[in-house]
């Protein structure tokens, strides 16, 4: 099990505090207990490799809140992920290199533990909790894992008007997908992420993000990141829609990266609902240095990086040349049921190199409100970069 950072190992003297002054005036209500089970097959077929990947887990997730009157409650969340059957694949810490990776190794987590005061419109959350910032491109939970990202810190968020709003954390740690027993399943970490929102109306959004990121067991993917996103949505009819994104990010090193380098981010994207339909394209070019004679590419080592360049998880790291991704998207809705197809077109942000191409295809259904089943397929082709690869996944989720 993981230790306690700072953060993480304040929640314990404030849940004493907190329930000394409350629990002497007021009697606890009864604690809010949910459970998640997620059993999931991942099947990989990667050139290169001499053995195929089969892997079959189950993730078991208890979460318990506690509120405490007067705007203070404290949670706690506890993951077991479990391995069924033969470890036929590469869980990033077994050494079975042979085989392809599918980094849900098995074992016990304290996912969460925190405690939070909230007055108004103003929230205070102080231990291991999640960070979902924005649409994630940047800081989010790596929650299609069955290890989630979580982060030691201190979590304030604050309605500043109805218009504007500001999320601010302070982390010391990063709990990474790999687990406790990877020498990369946890980064110290110096981290400073701001995030404010502008919604003047239900038509348009404005974020503004400032991320400063160092990391002392990854110097090389410490940077400064600072950016501005745009959202517009527009009602055509009662059952139809368009929306429109772009944003634009500015990178640069930070702490102790012994690289210099200065890269740029930005992507477009438009997409159009009618009826049960939606169709969907996009661009998004992560750049790269080049200027130094090393090239060095727009790095997200904090991104749920599963949405983003496909679905087959190729580009988790940005090539040294950067990526440029041109997709297309459609989509098919009706009642519990739902389709979703992407292509990708990815290619090197600096020269004119031919990565590859991706076709992704998702169906997933719900039953009913607890239950829901998802197939997903993944098949990169690949040209100048990485090797081909096809990917299979079938999960069953329960929410309690």
């Amino acid at each position: 099990m993981r230790c306690y950072s700072l953060p993480a190992l304040a929640v314990m003297a404030a849940c004493t505090s907190v329930c000394a002054a409350d629990v002497a005036s007021t009697a606890l209500a009864a604690p809010e207990l949910k459970m998640l089970f997620r059993y999931r097959l991942e099947a990989v077929d990667q050139d290169g490799l001499a053995e195929n990947a089969l892997a079959s887990t189950l993730l078991s997730r208890f979460s318990l809140t506690q509120k405490f009157g007067h705007g203070w409650s404290a949670g706690g969340e506890f993951d077991y992920v479990a391995a069924l059957g033969d470890k036929n694949y590469n869980d990033s810490i077994n050494g079975k290199t042979a085989y392809p990776v599918v980094a849900d190794p098995a074992g016990a987590d304290l996912n969460q533990a925190f405690v939070q005061y909230q007055s108004g419109e103003q929230t205070l959350k102080i231990g291991r909790q999640r960070i979902n910032l924005a649409n994630e491109r940047f800081v989010g939970g790596v929650g299609w894992r069955q290890n989630e990202q979580t982060f030691d810190a201190v979590r304030y968020q604050a309605s500043v008007s109805a218009e504007l709003k500001l999320d601010y954390s302070y982390s010391s740690k990063v709990n990474r997908v790999f687990g406790s027993k990877s020498p990369q399943g946890d980064w110290s970490s110096d981290l400073h992420l701001l995030d404010v929102r502008y919604q003047p109306n239900s038509n348009h959004q404005l974020g503004a993000f400032v991320y400063q990121m160092e990391f002392e067991d990854a110097p090389l993917v410490s940077n400064q990141t600072l950016g501005l996103d745009y959202q517009y949505s527009q009602a055509l009819s009662q059952s139809s829609r368009y929306s429109l994104y772009g944003s634009y990010a500015r990178q640069q090193d930070a702490g102790d990266n012994p690289n210099s380098y200065d890269a740029d981010y930005w992507t477009v994207e438009a997409n159009l609902w009618l009826g049960a339909w939606q169709s969907g394209a996009g661009i998004e070019v992560l750049g790269a240095d080049t200027g130094s004679g090393t090239s060095i590419g727009f790095a997200t080592p904090l991104a749920t990086l599963h949405k983003f360049q496909g679905f087959a998880d190729k580009f988790l790291a940005t090539p040294a040349n950067g990526i440029e991704d041109k997709y297309l998207k459609l989509g098919y809705k009706l009642e519990q049921l739902e389709l979703m197809a992407f292509y990708h077109w990815l290619d090197a942000a600096q020269g004119d190199a031919d990565y590859g191409k991706e076709l992704d295809l998702q169906l997933s259904y719900n039953l009913n409100a607890q239950h829901a089943v998802l197939l997903k397929f993944a098949d990169y082709q690949a040209k100048s970069l990485h090797t081909d690869t096809s990917k299979f996944w079938l999960q069953w989720l329960a929410k309690y």
